[in-house]
C-alpha cells in the first residue's frame, strides 16, 4: 500500500510460538488503509519462514529480518519505515480487539481525535485470566508520572509518527521501559486524549521479559526510578504538579479509607 494511514509495528525474535497468531489478529481486523510492518531480529527457530508465508500472499505485509542492537533499536527502525500517519506497537504475544484498528481510522477521519489517543486494555494472566483492564482517563505529564494512569500497552494506544521529531526516539539504552519513557516525553509535546473503549489485550506471561521482570519484583522498582529521573529533567513546574496530583491522589485515599470504616 503506497499511503497507508495507520501503520502497525511488530518486533519480534525467536517467536514461533505466537507470530502466526499475532500476523492472523492484524489481518483479521480487515483495516485496508493500514499496514503491518515486521521487524524480525535475524530469528532461527521457524518465526522467518512463518512471517516470509504470510507476507507472499499479502501486500499489506512488508518486513526485514536483520540482527539488530536490542527492542528499541528495532523498534525505530520500525518506525523509519513505518508509512503511516499513526502508528501503533503489536507485542507478539498481544492482540486487539476485533475492529480496533477500523474505529481509529473513523477517529482519524472525523477530526475527534488527537496527536496520541488511548483507549482501554484488557490485562491478562498466563492462565487466560482477566486481572484488571487499564483505564488512563487522566493523560497530563504529572497523571502519567504518578503511575496512576500510566497507559500499559501499545495494542491500547496509537500515536503520530511526527511526535519522534519532537522528542526523539525510544532510548536505546533503555531496554526495559522506553515505552513508559516515551508515553513520558509525547505527554510533554503532543496533546493526549482518552476514550472509552476497549482497543488492546496485553497478556503477563512468565517467560517474557515483562512477565519475569513483574514477576522478580523489578518492574515498578524501574518505573519509579524512571519517574523520579524523569521529574528531575522536565523541570519545576511538571515535578510540582506532579507531586500535588500524588498527594491529592494519597489524601483521597485515605478519606476513603476513613469513609468506608464508618
Amino acid at each position: 500500500m503506497k499511503n497507508p494511514v495507520l501503520s502497525v509495528l511488530l518486533i519480534v525474535l525467536n517467536n514461533k510460538q505466537f507470530i502466526a497468531a499475532a500476523i492472523q489478529n492484524y489481518l483479521d481486523q480487515q483495516c485496508a488503509e493500514s499496514e503491518l510492518v515486521i521487524m524480525d531480529g535475524a530469528s532461527t527457530d521457524g518465526t522467518k519462514e512463518i512471517i516470509e508465508s504470510q507476507a507472499k500472499n499479502n501486500p499489506q505485509i512488508r518486513w526485514v529480518s536483520e540482527k539488530d542492537k536490542g527492542q528499541s533499536d528495532a523498534m525505530n527502525k520500525a518506525i523509519r519505515m513505518a508509512k503511516g500517519k499513526y502508528i501503533s506497537f503489536l507485542n507478539v504475544d498481544d492482540f486487539y480487539e476485533p475492529g480496533t484498528l477500523n474505529q481509529i481510522l473513523q477517529l482519524i477521519k472525523s477530526g475527534e481525535t488527537a496527536e496520541f489517543i488511548v483507549g482501554n486494555c484488557n490485562v491478562w494472566d498466563s492462565d487466560g485470566k482477566l486481572i484488571y483492564v487499564n483505564r488512563p482517563k487522566k493523560l497530563k505529564p504529572w497523571h502519567i508520572l504518578s503511575g496512576k494512569y500510566l497507559p500499559v500497552n501499545p495494542t491500547a494506544y496509537f500515536y503520530k509518527k511526527s511526535i519522534h521529531d519532537k522528542v526523539g526516539f525510544y532510548t536505546m539504552e533503555n531496554h526495559y521501559n522506553m515505552d513508559v519513557e516515551f508515553i513520558i516525553m509525547a505527554s510533554t509535546v503532543a496533546k493526549m486524549k482518552y476514550f472509552d473503549s476497549t482497543w488492546g489485550n496485553f497478556r503477563v506471561l512468565p517467560d517474557t521479559k515483562t512477565g519475569s521482570d513483574a514477576e522478580a519484583g523489578k518492574m515498578w522498582e524501574r518505573k519509579n526510578q524512571l519517574f523520579e529521573r524523569k521529574l528531575k529533567e522536565l523541570g519545576f513546574y511538571i515535578f510540582l504538579r506532579t507531586k500535588l496530583f500524588l498527594y491529592y491522589l494519597h489524601y483521597k485515599n485515605v478519606f476513603k479509607k476513613k469513609w468506608q470504616a464508618g
